[in-house]
């Protein structure tokens, strides 16, 4: 038995193997080469399909912030009518001021009291004149603050003056339109200057 050689055997069974771990070196590598290149194709086919809903995000975000802009132009718009709706309604209830002031004021100014100087400022009015008595001056000063709608009434100023041959004392009476009675006869406040 010594006699049987088996190294050629040996050395087919060894190519044999060298063989099969070269194929199966290649299978995996091709395997691998496949599920690597699989998988590269479907990370840019995701890649590429997260750009076309970021491209579709960035037109809506922009379509909305052109909507948001329209807004804040619109609510300014609004504003600024809403301010001049207010100030049209405020000069339709003081256009009439003036002539209710002048036709008020013979009821509530008392015999002795004479009227100079009358100036609208705004709420405030100011009127200057001479009294026979300073008692007369705070009884207009009560009619004013009890008419509801006139208040806030306040002497500036009064002295007595030598210059006239009766002795008549001048005076400055200040006072605020605090509203406005409408025509229902039921008191309005005045807007705040």
């Amino acid at each position: 038995m010594s006699a049987i050689n088996l190294l050629p055997w040996r050395q087919q069974v060894a190519a044999r193997q060298k063989r099969e771990f070269a194929l199966l070196m290649a299978g995996c590598l091709l395997l691998t080469s496949g599920a690597v290149l699989a998988g590269n194709m479907l990370v840019n086919e995701l890649i590429a399909r997260q750009q076309v809903r970021n491209q579709r995000l960035q037109q809506e975000i922009q379509t909305l912030d052109g909507q948001l802009a329209d807004i804040a132009r619109i609510r300014e718009a609004k504003t600024a009518l809403l301010a001049r709706m207010n100030l049209i309604d405020e000069l339709q209830r003081r256009r009439n001021l003036p002539v209710r002031i002048f036709s008020e004021l013979p009821h509530l100014v008392p015999n002795g009291v004479y009227l100079g100087q009358l100036q609208l400022q705004g709420a405030r009015t100011d009127i200057t004149g001479k009294t026979e008595a300073y008692g007369r001056v705070a009884d207009m000063l009560r009619q004013i603050d009890g008419t509801g709608w006139l208040g806030q009434s306040r002497i500036s100023t009064i002295f007595a003056s030598d210059r006239a041959p009766v002795a008549l004392s001048q005076f400055s009476v200040q006072f605020q339109v605090l509203g406005q009675l409408k025509s229902g006869g039921h008191h309005e406040p005045a807007a705040a200057q």
